[in-house]
């Protein structure tokens, strides 16, 4: 629109006036920006003021219209999207206990998804397009646009204080490399890493990997478990799923000072007075036992898989898993 009425005035006051194209083109600029400094030709002849008129009523809306769009596309384009990645990155130095997601394609979707159901704080990190288009419409997504197997981007995202990674990127040979990675800078951080295959899967866990996920075979088994036992398969997808369902599983690792620690769960009693289930016990470096004996030790470290309701799983940590009084 701009360009077009500067056009316009330049051939007007050429073909009205009989001046230079130069001198046309002068008197529009001076004209739409008001500036006003002298005119090309004076006296100007009365179609030339009336031309003037209709060049400056129309010239002040254009250029004002064009001039806040220009500012607006680079607000939008390069101040505010400097402004929102250091905002991100204050956001992801506070960060702690976090989890970081590499890798921002359908299972990276739905991992993130899942964590901020559960208000868990989170970090993603990728460098396609596609995945970085998504998340830029997410609000509120801490996301950094980098190659998570790069030292300083792992950095970036917090990898020394992290809780947990979850490499999903595309290849088994990026994923090894990532877990590599990421146990050189933090050897105690939880990784899940994801795997198409047997050998890619015994690799990842030799670097560090503390659980590896094949997608296709868990999906296969899980078809073959919904064919044979589909209530059961039906039990699982709702605890999963948690929001669908009242009763909640949950893992409760047990501390050093916990009440619970050296007693059995029959005399722990906590099934009467908490109205939680212990379905499964896991102590550290040894296989889970499912459906525990109410005889069996609870020590220091262990890990219980309860289930209950939120406010009873919230009274179970309170009376066994707090401190003594």
């Amino acid at each position: 629109m701009f360009l077009s009425l500067v056009l316009a005035g330049t051939i007007g006051f050429h073909l009205i006036e009989s001046v230079s194209l130069l001198d046309s083109l002068y008197m529009t600029i001076i004209t739409v920006f008001t500036v006003g400094f002298r005119e090309i030709k004076e006296p100007m002849s009365s179609q030339g003021q009336v031309f003037t008129i209709f060049i400056i009523l129309g010239g002040v809306g254009s250029v004002l219209y064009t001039f806040t769009k220009i500012a607006e596309t680079v607000y939008e384009g390069t101040v505010n999207k400097i402004w929102r990645r250091r905002r991100m990155e204050k956001a992801i130095q506070k960060l702690k206990d976090h989890y970081i997601i590499c890798g921002h394609g359908r299972l990276g979707n739905i991992v993130r998804e899942r964590l901020k159901e559960e208000n868990l704080p989170h970090v993603v990190i990728d460098s396609s397009e596609e995945g970085l288009a998504e998340l830029r419409e997410k609000k509120d997504c801490l996301y950094i646009d980098g190659d998570a197997t790069n030292e300083e981007v792992l950095n970036l995202a917090g990898i020394k204080r992290a809780k947990a990674v979850a490499a999903l990127l595309a290849t088994d040979a990026d994923n090894l490399y990532l877990v590599m990675t990421v146990k050189m800078f933090n050897p105690s951080v939880f990784v899940l890493s994801k795997v198409t295959s047997e050998e890619a899967e015994r690799k990842i866990i030799q670097i560090g990997a503390n659980k590896v996920v094949s997608p296709y075979k868990e999906s296969a088994l899980k078809i073959a478990q919904g064919l044979i036992r589909p209530t059961l398969v039906d039990f699982l997808d709702l605890i999963i799923r948690r929001s669908e369902l009242s009763l909640l599983m949950e893992e409760v690792v047990v501390k050093k000072d916990a009440t619970i620690v050296n007693r059995t769960l029959a005399d722990c009693d906590i099934r009467r007075k908490a109205n939680v289930i212990v379905v499964a016990i896991k102590k550290p470096g040894k296989a889970i036992v499912f459906n525990p004996s109410p005889g069996m030790n609870i020590e220091t470290g262990d890990t219980l898989l309860v289930l209950g309701s939120t406010e009873e799983l919230s009274l179970f940590e309170k009376t066994y898993i707090g401190e003594r009084v």
